[in-house]
């Protein structure tokens, strides 16, 4: 079996999807499989698909179910001991899987966090947004490996549950997946919250890489549907409650900062979204968000002291639910 899987998703993505694949297939690191799924295009991307020509490739075809659904069956179908994502327009360094190769020799880690890089609109390279947290997070951890009874634990899991949810950051072992039976959460949009708060909360050993393994790519015309500001975003408010109440499931739920740092980065996501929603659709949000504080858990809402900024969005949505009441 091989070491490490890749998994890309795509949707009528077209020649943007080779970005990603040229990216896998130019890895210094050989020993890895490559997933490509094929969520119902209806345009050139399955030709483009069946003319690619590697024994590492493998190319899954269904109707089209969303990302949650294209990467679950993925998930479903790998066979590496370690199981990684790249969107279909993103890009790795060819240095990325022989650098998570190697920390997967050296620490034996359930879930490896990654460093990224931004490319902007107009190919300006930056860091990307969550570069101070790592900078955090390497000055507790300069060994760039920690288990969950180190005493340092109680402060480097919530910094990484701060850390950028999204899939190219994340390096997985495989069977903690499968024994933990995390996966996507189907049907629903801004999925990747939900996958960061539980494959973190699941791990034992986490490890992190100090330097790029993955390029962001902000495009122009990108179809997007987290871009729009229809009431799909609505949908932000229901994963959001998924992921709090499955969090509220684990022991570390009991662990004030954790809790904290779980509901402060959900309402980062709501408080981004409740700001771009059309005008038309924002006191319904609003009022939304306002009964979803209704429903979780109390105890989320037993804070910490103190002004930090990533409670910030939760407090003024909390101001306003006291205002109300």
């Amino acid at each position: 079996m091989p070491k490490l899987t890749c998994i890309t998703t795509t949707y009528n993505d077209g020649p943007a999807v080779m970005t990603s694949v040229r990216s896998v297939l130019a890895q210094s690191f050989t020993d890895f499989e490559y997933i490509i799924v094929d969520d119902g295009s209806r345009d050139d991307t399955a030709a483009l698909l069946a003319g690619l020509d590697d024994p590492r490739i493998r190319i899954l075809r269904q109707a089209n179910d969303g990302l949650s659904g294209a990467r679950n069956k993925a998930l479903e179908q790998a066979r590496g001991d370690y199981v990684c994502f790249l969107d279909a327009d993103d890009s790795r360094p060819a240095w990325a899987f022989q650098s998570i190769a190697a920390v997967i020799d050296r620490d034996d880690p359930d879930l490896i966090l990654c460093q990224g890089v931004l490319s902007e609109l107009r190919d300006d390279l930056m860091p990307f947004y969550d570069s101070g947290r790592f900078q955090q997070i390497a000055a507790l951890c300069p060994s760039g490996s920690v288990t969950r009874d180190d005493p340092a634990a109680a402060t480097i899991w919530p910094l990484a549950q701060g850390i950028e949810p999204q899939s190219a950051n994340k390096v997985l072992r495989r069977a903690m997946l499968t024994r933990s039976g995390i996966a996507f959460p189907n049907t629903h949009f801004f999925e990747d919250i939900y996958f960061h708060t539980n494959v973190l909360a699941a791990t034992w050993r986490l490890s992190f890489l100090d330097f790029p393994c993955f390029t962001y790519f902000r495009r122009y015309l990108r179809p997007q549907i987290t871009a729009t500001a229809g009431d799909l975003r609505f949908d932000i408010l229901a994963v959001t409650k998924l992921t709090l109440e499955s969090f509220a499931r684990r022991p570390a739920f009991h662990e004030q900062a954790y809790r904290a740092a779980v509901l402060a980065s959900c309402f980062r996501i709501v408080e981004w979204c409740g700001a771009s929603i059309s005008h038309a659709h924002r006191p319904a949000f609003r009022q939304t968000v306002e009964g979803l504080l209704r429903l979780i858990d109390p105890l989320y809402l037993h804070l910490p002291p103190g002004p930090e900024a990533e409670l910030a969005p939760l407090r003024r949505y909390l101001e306003g639910l006291h205002h109300a009441v």
